[in-house]
């Protein structure tokens, strides 16, 4: 019965779909069987003896693999009389169709990336995807949707059946045929990642910011009532960027946001809990709270996206190759940068004040003693797929958002205070945009034309060049007195840790930092347990986050016991804390008696 109605579905959908220029893409989520959804499309026409049918390496904003064709299962391709067509596989794991002149009509089965523990998949969880029959369904497109090579920008139809008791919050328009029946446009394929999609029981509540329509979309398990109380913070969230930007580039948004309680069934790694950015939307893992705490540093960064890559970007972005991805050399801005406005609108709008602000800046600082010598910010950026550049990841929230701090005073400080960063971008926004993209290689040349020859020289010696920005003689324009390094005298372990990406998990590897070293630690030594507990298992109990206090503050007489890798061998460890040298790094402190200038410098840095 399934093979016949089947059979019924394709021919209604190929006589319809036979001369249409765009993709017809029916996503069945009502009929959910063996943990799997099924995916018809029907295809724009091929002009080639052999088609090349690509799911995602990666996605836009995630700058690691995903590799979803991993999920399919059961792929076909037929012809206008129902006929399989021969499908065979590249070296690269994707789908070649034979004789594709013939090419009508696809189909295929998808796994869902949340509770996959078999496939090899590890999919960062806001931009992966979960099929939960009758009540959850995220549909992040890239995990969703293939297309034919050559045909990316080409538009899509996307219908999704679902049971009539669950609602579709997305940034896009979503027309409401019936109870059971939705369906939504995309212009290219690029719109249609952009532009997730979550079925959820209705939990929602909408506001309005600085002429911005914003909708708050809650999927959680059970039927509490959670959207109204985040939609309260994070109203009050857009409303301090709102008075931060020059003006809005977007008139809607909608936050999405996926409340996990707790089930391992449905999700099998909750290690990637977080966000992900979209031009007019973001999507969030995280767990389930009646009421948002620590959602702000998050929130204000991912909407703070829609300046940079919304609107202000690169050609790697814009046309972005799905199957072998070409990076953007400028994490620096769209990260870096978005990472600074993030802190800097809260004191702009005087939610926070100088010495909190000053705070985050130092803490940010610690995370450049992980830089070599050789680091260039726009290389780095341009490897970051690589195991290295994945391990170094990290950065570009820490060290990049320093970075941007200096590049806006040296932009304010050498335009007499007239000008600053975000100026810049806007400047630049006016003459590219969303549907604009600038050459990668001439960015810096950009930011000359509407700057100076010295903001010019800061991006060549400071981003591109391997040089480290003389932090003290820039701190000290607004009236920051910076010490590179403190040594003293304090109870410890003699070691310290470092946070690196590993296969795309966080890893702690460890640094001798005396030569007491109580408990004979080896540079490069990689903390496998702590205590008895594992990395995320002490992160998430009170005695597993005391023992990891202990390293940076102990008291004499202290134990600690570590097993580590080491040459690929487990090591168990020992030690009672003594008197070690406590080196201390990147210490700013606030000038009690600044100068005029200095004093007139900073208040044009925090616009005020």
């Amino acid at each position: 019965m399934r093979t016949l109605l089947l059979a019924l579905v394709l021919i209604a959908g190929i006589t319809a779909q036979a001369q249409e220029p765009r993709y017809r893409v029916d996503v069945d989520l009502a009929n959910v069987f063996d943990d799997r959804i099924r995916i018809s499309m029907w295809p724009p026409r091929v002009d080639a003896d052999t088609a090349l049918v690509i799911f995602p390496v990666t996605v836009p904003g995630t700058y690691e693999e995903h590799k979803w064709w991993k999920l399919v299962r059961n792929f076909r391709a037929l012809d206008s009389s129902l006929k399989d067509l021969t499908v065979r596989r590249s070296v690269d794991s994707q789908f070649v169709v034979e004789n594709a002149r013939n090419l009508r009509f696809i189909s295929y089965e998808l796994e869902d990336s949340f509770d996959d523990t078999t496939s090899g998949v590890d999919v960062f969880a806001p931009a992966g995807t979960d099929f939960e029959a009758d009540s959850i369904f995220v549909l992040n497109h890239g995990g969703i949707v293939c297309f034919v090579d050559g045909k990316q920008h080409v538009p899509f139809q996307v219908n999704i059946k679902h049971p009539k008791h669950l609602f579709g919050g997305s940034a896009i328009n979503i027309a409401r045929i019936s109870d059971t029946l939705d369906t939504y446009l995309a212009d290219t394929y690029d719109q249609l990642v952009d532009s997730p999609v979550m079925y959820s029981l209705p939990d929602t509540a909408t506001f309005m910011v600085e002429g911005v329509r914003v909708l708050v979309h809650c999927a959680h398990a059970g039927r509490d009532t959670v959207a109204p109380a985040y939609a309260k913070e994070l109203a009050r969230l857009t409303k301090t960027i709102g008075k931060f930007l020059p003006s809005m580039p977007v008139n809607h948004y909608a936050f999405l946001l996926y409340l996990w309680k707790g089930d391992r069934t449905k999700v099998a790694n909750p290690g990637g809990m977080g966000a992900l950015e979209h031009g007019y939307s973001s999507f969030y893992f995280l767990g389930f709270q009646k009421r948002p705490i620590g959602l702000g540093e998050v929130a204000v960064h991912e909407f703070l996206h829609i300046l940079v890559p919304l609107n202000l970007h690169s050609e790697e972005i814009d046309y972005f190759d799905f199957r072998a991805p070409k990076m953007s050399q400028h994490l620096w801005l769209y990260e870096g940068t978005t990472e600074y406005f993030s802190t800097l609108a809260p004191l702009h709008d005087s939610t926070i004040k100088e010495n909190a602000f000053r705070k985050d800046i130092e803490g940010k600082l610690k995370d450049m003693d992980r830089l070599g010598k050789d680091f260039s910010f726009t290389e780095f950026s341009r490897d970051v797929l690589s195991k290295k550049g994945q391990q170094l990841y990290p950065i570009v929230y820490t060290y990049g958002a320093v970075n941007a701090f200096l590049l806006d005073i040296v932009i304010r400080e050498s335009s007499g205070g007239s000008m600053g960063l975000l100026d810049v971008i806007y400047r630049l926004m006016q003459d590219y945009g969303s549907s604009r993209p600038f050459q990668d290689d001439s960015l810096f040349t950009l930011i000359e034309r509407v700057t100076n020859a010295k903001v010019r020289e800061y991006c060549d010696k400071y981003i591109k060049g391997t040089d480290r920005p003389p932090i003290k003689d820039i701190l000290a324009l607004i009236g920051w007195d910076y010490t590179a390094e403190k040594v003293s005298k304090a109870p410890g372990f003699g070691f310290k840790g470092d946070f690196r990406m590993v296969d795309g998990k966080p890893g702690l590897f460890l640094t001798v930092s005396d030569p007491a070293n109580p408990m004979k630690i080896v540079d490069g030594d990689r903390i496998v347990r702590i205590e008895g507990m594992t990395l995320q298992e002490a992160f998430q109990s009170e005695a597993g986050r005391a023992a990891l206090e202990k390293f940076r503050v102990s008291k004499l007489g202290d134990t600690l016991s570590m097993v580590v890798l080491r040459d690929d061998k487990e090591v168990e460890l020992k030690g009672t804390a003594e008197m070690v040298n406590k080196v201390e790094r990147h210490f700013i402190e606030i000038t009690p008696t600044p100068t005029p200038a200095q004093t007139a410098l900073k208040r044009a840095v925090y616009y005020e």
